[in-house]
């Protein structure tokens, strides 16, 4: 009895620090059979996804929570006696045994295989076959007594995990030229890059978009470049040319996810990746500063003080002359006035004096006679600008003018 005693807390022994290990690297597998797909999860993200292929038939691939009880290399095929490693074994030379169905590793596995092209395929008797490259990558990282969840699904992995108390890392947020971007479905990690929604992504970017429902292809226009994905395709163009990408588009919960960073710098915005935040920032392009009309006079923005008070509203110079928004300067002057919006016309009297002007119309009335003004009044963005040296001489105002720091200090 004490024999057996010894043996067993060595046995426990031995299988508890495999047990630590996969818990601490925050491990999991998600196989699902109504995409062929697995994903890998690390440390709280979706690091890879992979297409497999699974049972002939829905009940020959176990669906549940089953653990990797071993890792083999070159294992042999025992049934035709092939010899693991031999490039005939239906096993390839990778097998991850999975405790299913009470066989402890001996049946059901995730492993290679001799035909790549079974892959995405349901044609196995119940093992989940991988390509051997992928399988070779998925060998070195999974740890033993790490979870393999096999379900059938419309969900994403991202939800499967969640339905299955896996803790994953705070959801990706998109930002663009500062403001947050507005989708109905969070944005996720896939082979290390972030697919977003279609539509979200190309609108807050100033793209309009085309969808094709029979061959699955977004075609995306702004400022005369044109960019086309296929769903489930690495290969995309712009302007016609083929580019391949790290990973494809995708739809997910019945929506197109592009990748942001291949969209976003084809529509010429730079990116940025901040992984502890898990944010992304786009900065649009800057636009091209907008040439200025030979017939148009140039305008430099200059500052109004009135009274100690700065006037709100653009103030400029025009062709020389300094032009004020008018209802501003009169308010701050306590010169009542009214305006007439059929003729564009204002008048003003205050202590005796008067004043008379129209947009347009460098003809003016002060104090009963008819005067030429240095501008002409004008109306820009809904508001009437007036020479500012006119109205502060007809109502006796005082005008300085500091050049160096184009400043208008008016008082009366």
């Amino acid at each position: 009895m004490k024999k057996w005693l010894w043996v067993l807390l060595f046995a426990l022994a031995w299988m508890l620090p495999q047990t630590a290990e996969a818990a601490s690297s925050g491990q999991l597998i998600i196989i699902n059979k109504s995409t062929n797909e697995l994903a890998f999860f690390e440390k709280g993200e979706l690091v890879r996804t992979f297409p497999v292929a699974t049972g002939r038939t829905s009940e020959l691939t176990p669906e549940g929570r089953f653990p990797i009880v071993n890792k083999i290399k070159n294992r042999p095929y025992y049934t035709d006696g092939i010899p693991g490693g031999d490039p005939r074994n239906p096993l390839g030379d990778r097998w991850l045994g999975l405790d299913a169905r009470g066989t402890y590793g001996t049946t059901y596995a995730i492993h290679g295989n001799n035909n790549e092209q079974s892959v995405g395929k349901y044609v196995s008797a119940g093992c989940v076959r991988m390509h051997n490259r992928d399988i070779h990558w998925l060998f070195e990282q999974v740890k033993l007594n790490t979870d393999v969840i096999i379900v059938r699904s419309s969900r994403s992995f991202e939800e499967l995990a969640k339905a299955n108390g896996y803790q994953l890392l705070p959801p990706i947020s998109v930002y663009v030229d500062g403001k947050k971007l507005s989708v109905n479905q969070e944005p996720f990690m896939k082979d290390n890059r972030v697919l977003v929604p279609m539509r979200s992504i190309f609108n807050a970017l100033g793209a309009t978009v085309a969808w094709n429902a029979k061959t699955k292809t977004v075609a995306a226009t702004k400022d005369g470049r044109k960019i086309e994905l296929t769903i489930d395709s690495k290969r995309a163009k712009i302007d016609g040319k083929t580019y391949m990408l790290d990973v494809a588009p995708t739809i997910s919960g019945q929506q197109t996810f592009v990748p942001t960073r291949f969209v976003s710098e084809a529509l010429g915005a730079s990116v940025k990746w901040d992984g502890k935040k898990r944010i992304v920032s786009l900065l649009s392009p800057a636009k091209p500063a907008p040439q200025p009309d030979p017939a148009t006079p140039a305008k430099t923005p200059i500052k109004v003080t009135v009274n100690g008070h700065q006037v709100e509203g653009d103030a400029f110079i025009l062709d020389g002359v300094s032009m004020v928004p008018m209802r501003q300067i009169f308010e701050w002057l306590g010169v009542p006035f009214s305006y007439d919006a059929a003729s564009a016309t204002v008048r003003a009297s205050h202590q005796g004096k008067s004043l008379t002007v129209s947009a347009g119309n460098s003809a003016a009335v002060i104090n009963g006679a008819k005067t030429t003004l240095p501008q002409s009044p004008l109306i820009e963005a809904g508001r009437l600008y007036v020479p500012a040296r006119v109205v502060t001489e007809t109502f006796s105002g005082s005008i300085r003018w500091d050049g160096s720091t184009l400043h208008i200090t008016v008082r009366q």
